[in-house]
């Protein structure tokens, strides 16, 4: 095995077992003519379930009349049923050159077990999981069907361990890979740092650019306010920018979560303890003030506001994940994934939530 390998070798399927109880919400409306499988619907279909009476009208299948009925009533009305469908869980594991700060085994390794733990839940729930790795681009080749929870610790595990993160994060590459998600329906979770950076002859520019207005919360704004006003410029173009490139997770036919992970070199500076000058070569020690710590924690709560309010403007849950926690098996944290699914976008009352 490679040395990338070996790296997920040490898995323990405690953090498996950890998830094993959890569900995925069941309640998937798919779009017309979709494949069918376990799960009930608010479609017209071929189930056994009954769902109500229409009266009849010409083209309807006389199979589905209810006899019975116009013995009662001399009226002819079809008997409506549920559809069954199987729903699809894409699991979107970014696999950008941040995701490994702090090194292969801190924040990239957390996700892909994160990454596991969701498709085992999505496999216990009915659902067609699929692992789709993406970057600088998107490889039909990379895409992972999991049919069976021995993949987990099997070929999944042996094939995500083998990534290497690289290169920038390109959301357009994984819009173009949803075609079939808007065809078939899908619940889609990004597994990402959203670290989405502006470049600074962006920021400079005088003329507007066209970027989404993003709903905030009193309390979200609050925390945009807590940092400086450029800091705060950066942060909302670059939250406005992941709305526009995630903008095909708003198809009606896709639910969708942005799960922002973090891990420890993300949320401490002082765990950023050197880095290497890129044009001399040399390794330099760093050293942060106790007030430089505070000010970059009011920088974190303000990307993570911003970032609350891009995926409120598509519709989208939002969730943290601390790759650094320990304790429960990341439970926690799936749980809140989960919570994100069934709130789809919402967050907060409708009156304390301002467009900005």
């Amino acid at each position: 095995m490679t040395g990338a390998h070996r790296r997920l070798d040490d898995l323990d399927p405690a953090f498996l077992r950890a998830v094993g109880d959890l569900t995925l919400p069941p309640q998937w409306i798919p779009p017309s003519g979709a494949a069918m499988g376990p799960h009930l619907n608010s479609l017209d279909g071929d189930s056994l379930e009954f769902k109500q009476h229409r009266t009849y009208t010409p083209g309807d299948d006389v199979r589905r009349v209810d006899w019975s009925l116009y013995g009662r009533s001399k009226r002819l009305y079809t008997r409506l049923v549920q559809d069954e469908h199987q729903p699809r869980l894409v699991l979107a594991l970014d696999t950008s050159a941040s995701m490994a700060t702090g090194g292969w085994q801190d924040k990239f390794r957390a996700t892909i077990e994160l990454c596991l733990q969701l498709a085992l839940i999505g496999l216990n729930s009915g659902y067609a999981v699929r692992v789709l790795p993406f970057g600088d681009s998107v490889a039909s080749d990379r895409a992972i069907t999991v049919l069976h929870a021995r993949q987990l610790l099997g070929s999944l595990r042996e094939r995500l361990a083998g990534l290497e993160p690289t290169g920038p994060t390109n959301f357009d590459a994984l819009g173009n890979a949803s075609l079939d998600w808007r065809n078939q329906g899908a619940l889609v979770v990004v597994l990402t740092d959203l670290l989405f950076d502006i470049d600074d002859d962006r920021m400079n520019e005088t003329a507007p650019v066209s970027l989404p207005n993003l709903p905030l919360t009193a309390t979200e704004r609050r925390d945009l306010d807590g940092v400086r006003a450029q800091a705060r410029r950066r942060l909302m173009m670059s939250a406005q920018s992941v709305a526009k490139s995630l903008k095909f997770l708003s198809h009606p036919n896709i639910r969708g979560v942005l799960c922002q992970v973090s891990g420890a070199q993300d949320q401490d500076l002082s765990q950023a303890r050197q880095i290497i000058d890129m044009e001399s070569g040399v390794l330099q020690r760093l050293a942060f003030t106790r007030a430089a710590s505070r000010a970059y924690g009011r920088v974190r709560a303000a990307h993570m506001a911003s970032l609350a309010g891009a995926a409120r403007s598509l519709n989208l849950g939002h969730a943290s994940f601390d790759a650094g926690a320990a304790g429960d098996h990341n439970r926690s944290d799936v749980q809140r994934i989960l919570a994100a699914m069934a709130s789809q976008g919402y967050a907060g009352e409708p009156a304390q939530i301002e467009v900005t």
